[in-house]
């Protein structure tokens, strides 16, 4: 029998999706993403970190980690509607929760560079708060008003586009620079934020959680 090589490829589907990623426009109103603002300036901030990456190279900005508790149950129920709504309406994955969501500033010349969200392999079941639960759909809401910085554009890896053809496969979604909107894709696209050029750019990032895919 031949023997089968285990790959380090990510749990998850490399696949032709109908919908690549789901803009919606006001899905927060300026007040709401202003508490956001509020609860996660008065949240200790870090510098953000990648894993496996010694030269801090990749992710640059001030992240502030908001936990699921009880004082923020009104920024989990929300974003948990509004992704489950989406899911079942796109996708149809499994999700199951949404792990701890970050609050995030970038200032000038910060940046993150391609990355994917998705993890290569499960998270492990003797050190998780999510055991065996793999990063199925990523969340991303604007809190600054496109008006209040320069530069920090999104950008997003389309599969469902030839390779040769970058200016159709690499897509910079403009439209979420407006306050309140939001993005949500798949964990495992490639995505980034541009450089800053002026201003500030705030946003939050939330990661919904779900059993690997069979």
């Amino acid at each position: 029998m031949r023997e089968i090589q285990e790959t380090s490829s990510i749990l998850g589907p490399i696949m032709r999706l109908q919908h690549p990623y789901c803009v919606i426009d006001n899905a927060f109103s300026a007040e709401f993403c202003q508490r956001i603002i509020a609860t996660g300036e008065a949240t200790e901030t870090m510098s953000a970190e990648v894993a496996h990456d010694p030269t801090n190279s990749v992710r640059d900005s001030k992240v502030a980690w908001l936990s699921p508790t009880a004082e923020n149950a009104w920024l989990y129920d929300s974003m948990t509607t509004l992704v489950q709504e989406t899911n079942t309406r796109l996708w149809n994955w499994q999700i199951t929760m949404a792990e701890s969501m970050q609050f995030i500033q970038y200032g000038i010349s910060q940046h993150y560079q391609w990355h994917a969200d998705q993890r290569r392999k499960p998270y492990p079941d003797d050190d998780s708060r999510w055991p065996g639960l793999l990063r199925k759909l990523s969340v991303t809401v604007t809190l600054s008003d496109g008006a209040a910085f320069e530069g920090g554009d999104f950008m997003v890896e389309v599969l469902e586009t030839p390779p040769d053809t970058a200016d159709q496969r690499l897509k910079t979604l403009s439209e979420v620079r407006q306050i309140g909107t939001a993005v949500i894709f798949p964990s495992h696209l490639y995505h980034r934020v541009t450089p800053v050029t002026a201003g500030t750019r705030r946003s939050l990032v939330a990661w919904f959680v779900g059993p690997p895919f069979v």
